[in-house]
């Protein structure tokens, strides 16, 4: 090959790379899930959801609202598009995301634990040709089988994104990621719409919470089997450990921020024998209806709790 010929096939193999590199999305923007155009296979559909993605190639951001089954879940998922492994945690779910192109769609290969059993998922991110439609088909497998799901996202215009983020259109714009719900308020537990697995629940509980970030104070009043219990834990938001000792019971806390989420982590002695709790707080977007997720381990085993709240 001559010296001309191989300078030009360099040349036209570079312009390919330049090209196959600049046909890559970007998926940036806020899209909103069309729940009449997606399929949800044989898990309980959404009942509204937004993402918000943030992506400057190879980074990835995708700050969630899902008003999904289970109630109000607000999370982040940050990653990168170049084939490294990225931990997340919403809801306090251990997530591992790895993420790699194929040709123009993006591939995210996720494996996590869901109440015990091993769940992994592949999704394949397609944006349409006008760039307004981005399709996410999944793949899920877990021990209890495999299903398909394919989400219709569709990119909402500025002003739309502004008012689903929740954001003034004038002065400073907090995103998504930054607002943190505030819990103040008086809650009365939906005893109905609860669940409390093999333990048997309250008749009836009330929370009066004051939070004033990142103080939170819980006075609960509630009914059942048990008797009659009153009685007050004062919190912090920002990782430190409290001490309680609501009945004699000495109960340390320890509550962080995941995402939009709160989770409180509990370790204390009863009967002696140890058990820790751990629970996620879901505040609705509507700000009427808390939802506490809580997995107790115990020398006897381990249980899962979902307790509804409603704003009085």
């Amino acid at each position: 090959m001559s010296r001309h010929l191989m300078v030009s096939a360099f040349a036209v193999l570079a312009l390919t790379a330049s090209l196959a590199a600049q046909s890559k999305p970007n998926f940036s923007g806020t899209w909103k899930l069309n729940v009449a155009k997606s399929d949800f296979g044989v898990l309980p559909p959404s009942n509204g959801r937004t993402d918000i993605i943030d992506h400057q190639d190879p980074n990835l951001k995708d700050t969630v609202s899902d008003d999904a089954a289970q109630g109000q879940q607000n999370y982040t998922l940050a990653m990168t598009t170049d084939g490294k492994e990225a931990i997340n945690k919403p809801g306090g779910l251990e997530m591992k995301n790895v993420a790699t192109w194929d040709a123009s769609n993006l591939v995210v290969n996720t494996k996590l634990q869901f109440q015990g059993s091993d769940v992994t998922i592949k999704t394949s991110w397609a944006l349409s040709a006008d760039g307004k439609t981005l399709t996410e088909s999944a793949h899920l497998e877990s021990q209890m089988g495999e299903t398909d799901q394919k989400l219709i996202f569709e990119k909402q215009e500025a002003g739309a994104a502004i008012a689903v983020a929740g954001m003034k259109p004038a002065g400073a714009m907090a995103t998504a990621n930054s607002a943190k719900p505030n819990y103040s308020g008086t809650w009365k537990l939906n005893v109905a719409k609860s669940d409390f697995g093999p333990i048997p629940g309250p008749d009836t509980r009330t929370d009066v919470i004051e939070h004033s970030d990142p103080t939170l104070k819980v006075s609960t009043s509630q009914d059942g089997a048990q008797g009659k219990q009153e009685y007050t834990l004062n919190m912090t938001t920002d990782g430190k450990e409290a001490i309680n000792r609501p009945g004699g019971l000495e109960v340390k806390s320890i509550g962080g921020w995941e995402a939009n989420n709160l989770v409180i982590n509990v370790k204390l002695k009863f009967q002696d024998n140890d058990v820790e709790a751990k629970t996620t707080w879901l505040l609705s977007e509507d700000g009427k209806t808390m939802t506490q997720n809580q997995h107790l381990t115990t020398a006897m085993g381990e249980l899962d709790q979902k307790m509804i709240f409603e704003k009085q």
